[in-house]
């Protein structure tokens, strides 16, 4: 069995509710996110992925 994905985990925010969740995100670009939250209860669906912040010089 293939332990490989071609899928990222990533930070994403529910945005309706801005719960923060830990999601997959596929190579085309949907997002799905892992286990259960009590924090996002709101049932929306729609999940935007969070960028790290730029580094400092």
């Amino acid at each position: 069995m293939p332990t490989h994905s071609n899928q990222t985990r990533a930070a994403v925010r529910c945005e309706s509710c801005d719960a923060i969740l830990v999601g997959e995100i596929t190579p085309a670009g949907s997002i799905r996110p892992l286990g259960t939250s009590e924090d996002c209860v709101c049932g929306d669906g729609s999940f935007t992925r969070l960028k790290q912040p730029a580094s400092s010089p």
